[in-house]
């Protein structure tokens, strides 16, 4: 008799549940219709999404045939480094995310530039040694990725791309960055491994949605007190930096989850402080 009244309360707890929206259908998301190679992607012309043309090819352009493509939204060139013609880009107008790492770039097309709907640009692993003012008229972009390249100093018209939210610097040689990039209101990722940083750069004060900083392997010295001033701040990389110490006031931390600092000179006093300060974050020395 027990059992048949806990099965019963279990049945009614799960009625209740099902009435309350809690196990409501979840369709399961829909896949984008996908090419690999050109071929396919010609037999699917009326209704590819996404082109995966990455990797050694006979490719010396981006094929025109890709223009008439209306559904078309991703194009991955990853590596098809025969490719030295990007015209047609500039008339693919629907196109949301454009791959273009590691093809041995020395510049970032121009055609590229016209791309008003674009969202997610990759140019990682080229030789890039700066960026045209071009890339400011990329308002729509949200992810630009930039690692590995030889970027030594970045135009003030980045700081145009009001709508970016994640940003890959990783393994380049900057000494700075812009200071219009203060306006970058909906920044919440920015990694900045590998550059020649001595500083915490100031256009990072006041961005109110930062969530993600990477500083790690840069020679900087000193954090800023404004740092801590971050609402938002979650996770924050300082590994093979020569900072040794943080500023005396911990307390606007309070929400920080994670905080890297190994590699560092950082006395045991100052690591025992550090932890006091900041009981609930996972601090790594």
């Amino acid at each position: 008799m027990k059992i048949r009244s806990c099965c019963g309360a279990v049945f009614a707890v799960l009625l209740a549940l099902a009435g309350s929206g809690c196990f409501k259908h979840r369709e399961a998301p829909v896949r984008p219709v996908t090419a690999k190679g050109l071929a396919e992607a010609v037999s699917l012309k009326e209704t590819v999404q996404e082109i995966d043309l990455t990797g050694p090819s006979s490719l010396v352009e981006v094929p025109d045939v890709l223009v008439g493509m209306p559904k078309l939204e991703t194009l991955h060139l990853r590596g098809a480094r025969g490719i030295k013609n990007f015209s047609a880009l500039s008339r693919m107008s629907g196109l949301k995310r454009l791959d273009l790492s590691e093809m041995g770039l020395a510049a970032v097309p121009a055609d590229l530039f016209k791309l008003a709907s674009l969202e997610h640009l990759y140019l990682e692993g080229n030789s890039l040694k700066g960026l045209p003012g071009g890339i400011g008229g990329l308002r729509a972009l949200t992810y630009l990725n930039l690692d590995r390249n030889s970027i030594a100093e970045l135009p003030p018209e980045l700081a145009q791309l009001e709508n970016l939210r994640w940003l890959r610097l990783n393994e380049n040689q900057l000494t700075a960055l812009p200071s219009g990039m203060k306006g970058l209101a909906k920044l919440q990722r920015i990694y900045l491994r590998s550059n020649k940083l001595e500083r915490v750069p100031d256009c990072l004060n006041g961005l109110q949605l930062l969530e993600d900083l990477s500083l790690s392997d840069n020679p900087i010295v000193e954090i800023p007190q404004w740092l801590t001033g971050l609402p938002k701040l979650r996770r924050l990389d300082l590994d093979r930096s020569k900072v040794s110490k943080l500023p005396d006031d911990l307390s606007g931390w309070a929400g920080l989850q994670e905080l890297s600092m190994a590699r560092c000179q950082v006395s045991n006093d100052e690591k025992i402080r550090i932890r006091k300060a900041l009981p609930k974050t996972h601090v790594m020395f």
